[in-house]
């Protein structure tokens, strides 16, 4: 599987298009999300390892460009350690990402304690380094009022609420950080 993911990822860089990854939680709304981006109908529930492989899909943003946006299989704590090397071998296609869409449940008691699970093991792959844009997903279903998460996106994968401003911030983001001259446009 090492194989062939890297595989993918070596032609992903030859076409030049930038690469966006989502990770967080288990049950954020990591694959809602990217249904909703890319136009795709991968399998989304509410249980765990319901994404058990990276997705792929390229989609496009305000501007007309194009990326990729993969969907990651969801953090959670604990692992056994012979699951836990499982679950990091498949996070490290991230490594390739230009941004990271770290996605959280902003509807759930244990929202804090989860964004630092994730930031832990971000850390602990080095990626912490890379561009990475905090997303509070299901908004749709927050009491108003619902404390803020300094510097996050309050989205709704699932009724739309955001997705304007979450495409913009990537498109921002993609281009603040890479050299033009590796920039992919759309053919005219």
């Amino acid at each position: 599987m090492r194989r062939t993911r890297s595989l993918h990822y070596q032609r992903r860089r030859e076409v030049g298009f930038p690469v966006v990854a989502l990770v967080g939680y288990t049950n954020a709304g990591k694959s809602t999300l990217f249904n909703r981006l890319t136009g795709a109908d991968v399998f989304v529930a509410d249980q765990l390892f319901a994404t058990l492989d990276p997705t792929a899909r390229k989609f496009r943003l305000p501007g007309g460009r194009e990326a990729i946006l993969v969907d990651t299989v969801g953090f959670i704590h604990d692992l056994p350690d012979e699951l836990r090397q499982a679950f990091l071998a498949t996070l490290e296609g991230i490594g390739e990402a230009d941004l990271l869409l770290h996605v959280a449940d902003g509807s759930s008691d244990a929202v804090e304690s989860n964004v630092g699970s994730v930031n832990a093991i971000l850390g602990e792959l080095s990626f912490r380094e890379k561009p990475i844009a905090l997303l509070m997903n299901k908004r749709d279903r927050c009491l108003p009022g619902a404390p803020p998460q300094e510097g996050a996106l309050w989205i709704s994968a699932k009724s739309g609420e955001g997705i304007p401003e979450l495409l913009t911030l990537i498109e921002r983001e993609l281009w603040f950080h890479r050299p033009q001259e590796n920039v992919s446009t759309p053919p005219a």
